[in-house]
């Protein structure tokens, strides 16, 4: 299997200021919702931990075994157009992939993203799990890399990484051969 694109964070350039979290939250509650339309909580596929003093935001790496995959026993969780997606219809909410998570990446939510934690009351309804899924169906890639105004996110596409790697090979060594 290929590595995945994913989302990686520069914490020397992360302020905290949770941009990233409204603009996830705004992407797939619905697009033209700003922080001030916002009613409910901000219920984000990434989020932004503080801890011992350091920012860093959260979200998942795409993982090429995907281990959050292979605990699911309910198969709910699968690779489609190169990203580990969850089907929130299989989800049995057994925080089995939560757990499996090495980077503590998915959390639960309501499955109906126009309700909110406030709209789900305690032993009604179903919480599945949510991670990020890089804004799939999004052209311009993933809201948060678009709108964090440090640019700390970064979309990276590994493919594209060993592409550009073998581009530079390939020029250093037609560069070697012309200057003997």
């Amino acid at each position: 299997m290929e590595l995945l694109p994913f989302v990686i964070a520069d914490k020397e350039k992360c302020t905290g200021c949770r941009v990233c979290e409204i603009a996830c939250n705004s992407y797939h509650c619905g697009a033209g919702k700003t922080a001030g339309m916002i009613t409910g909580p901000v219920i984000p596929k990434l989020y932004v931990q503080r801890k011992n003093g350091r920012i860093l935001p959260v979200q998942c790496r795409q993982c090429e075994g995907a281990p959050c995959a292979r605990a699911c026993a309910a198969q709910a969780i699968r690779f489609y157009l190169q990203q580990v997606v969850i089907d929130t219809a299989r989800c049995n909410y057994c925080r089995d992939c939560a757990e499996a998570c090495p980077f503590g990446a998915i959390s639960l939510a309501p499955p109906d993203r126009e309700k909110t934690y406030a709209d789900w009351p305690q032993g009604q309804g179903r919480l599945v799990g949510h991670k990020c899924d890089l804004c799939l169906g999004r052209e311009e890639g993933p809201a948060c890399v678009a709108a964090c105004p440090e640019q700390a996110l970064s979309l990276i596409d590994p493919r594209q990484e060993r592409r550009n790697k073998l581009r530079q090979a390939v020029e250093a060594s037609q560069y070697l051969y012309r200057n003997r």
